[in-house]
């Protein structure tokens, strides 16, 4: 018998799906953070509602008590379903000073247009180095992410047919950096790296993999030391969009099932020291829907937090001062929100074909390894340091970027 929570999971699910074919605007799975991750660039809030978009609306609000009012330009929107993970209160960010303290000095961008690596500055976001990758590459196609020293990055470049592994050492003052291929054997012909994570210690990495034309994934952990690699797998259709350590054991994944396994979708925890080769048999932290919240993308700290990114699809109107989705951190412990850390409102276009209040995307690019310190990309494209908002140039907002420090 079904519980009254998933119940209202299933019809959650039933509305996102169906409203975003018929409200979101389409976006290449290349141009977004990480290949499978739900990101878009412009949602339209009271356009063209499927008839099955409206029932499902319907059996949500019945499900989760929401309430709903009319809105339109300059009205504001305030009413929120109970128990979402937009309702934490949002954080009240310290001064500049305290807010940067123990931020990477530069962060690496890898150009989904062209094949280069680019070293950022933190602070400002101007260029300190441009490094060439392979020329064959195909950039939609590349990963990075940092090693805890905040010099070392690893990254997956893709030249047909296979994904190989790469490592980028980058100066202390980031004016230079250098490519050499790190001890990993690459994904087999057909096989595509949907995320990747160095361990803390700098010993392993992780990839997030996608089989059988997306329909299939697994998680395969390597030694950076022997090149010698496990992997976890599972019948279940659907991929791993991501993978984060929360210490040297314990690796999170972002699970997009498809079918009937989309319920088991979310983030999910990992004990890479357990035996066996299931990739679902810890725990889920997080579900990819929770009422009106849908969780874009989400990962592990190594201070014990989720911070993930939200999309608020649970209203069929928006106007001023609705919040449409944010960054939120949760305890790792219980997937309850501990406090928002960007709430993003929804947006008004005077396009006069097309004017109204719209919702937009709210993507998570990167975090360091406390939490503290995040690349997104909402209204604008920054870093987000304890709740203080720096906007950077180089990005526009809600595009696509791979990016890690």
């Amino acid at each position: 018998m079904l519980t009254d929570h998933d119940i209202t999971e299933e019809l959650a699910a039933a509305f996102h799906d169906r409203a975003d074919r018929a409200c979101a605007t389409a976006v290449d799975p290349a141009g977004i953070f990480r290949r499978g991750v739900r990101a878009r660039q412009r949602q339209t809030a009271v356009r063209t509602a499927a008839v099955g978009a409206v029932a499902a609306l319907a059996a949500v609000v019945l499900a989760v008590n929401l309430s709903l009012g009319p809105a339109g330009p300059g009205s504001a929107v305030a009413e929120r379903p109970p128990g979402l993970l937009l309702t934490a209160a949002v954080i009240t960010p310290p001064p500049a000073r305290a807010a940067v303290a123990g931020m990477p000095r530069y962060y690496v961008t890898v150009d989904h247009l062209r094949p280069v690596a680019e070293v950022r500055s933190a602070k400002t976001g101007k260029i300190l180095s441009t490094v060439p990758l392979p020329r064959r590459i195909d950039p939609k196609q590349s990963q990075i992410a940092a090693a805890d020293d905040g010099r070392g990055f690893a990254l997956t470049l893709f030249s047909f047919p296979q994904t190989r592994f790469y490592w980028l050492r980058v100066s202390a003052d980031g004016h230079s950096a250098g490519l050499t291929a790190l001890n990993a054997a690459p994904l087999p012909p057909g096989e595509y790296a949907d995320g990747i994570a160095v361990s803390p210690d700098g010993s392993r990495l992780a990839v997030a993999i996608q089989r059988g034309g997306g329909q299939h994934g697994a998680v395969t952990v390597v030694s950076l030391a022997t090149g010698a690699a496990r992997t976890w797998t599972t019948g279940r259709p659907g991929i791993p969009a991501g993978v984060s350590w929360a210490d040297g054991r314990r690796l999170g994944f972002f699970w997009e099932g498809t079918g009937a396994a989309q319920r088991g979708s979310g983030l999910w925890e990992l004990d890479t020291a357990a035996p066996g080769h299931a990739l679902l048999s810890g725990r889920r932290i997080l579900p990819i829907v929770t009422g009106g919240d849908t969780v874009q993308y989400a990962q592990l700290t190594t201070a014990g937090t989720v911070i993930a990114a939200v999309n608020y699809n649970g209203t069929a109107h928006v106007g001023r001062g609705t919040v449409v989705g944010g960054i939120v951190a949760l305890s790792t412990r219980t997937g309850r929100p501990l406090s928002t850390l960007l709430a993003e409102h929804a947006a008004y276009s005077a396009d006069p074909d097309d004017p109204g209040w719209y919702i937009t995307s709210c993507l998570l690019a990167g975090a360091d390894r406390t939490g503290r310190h995040l690349l997104v990309s909402c209204d604008r494209f920054g870093r987000l340091d304890r709740g203080r908002f720096t906007p950077l140039p180089g990005v526009a907002p809600q595009s696509a970027v791979a990016a890690a420090w």
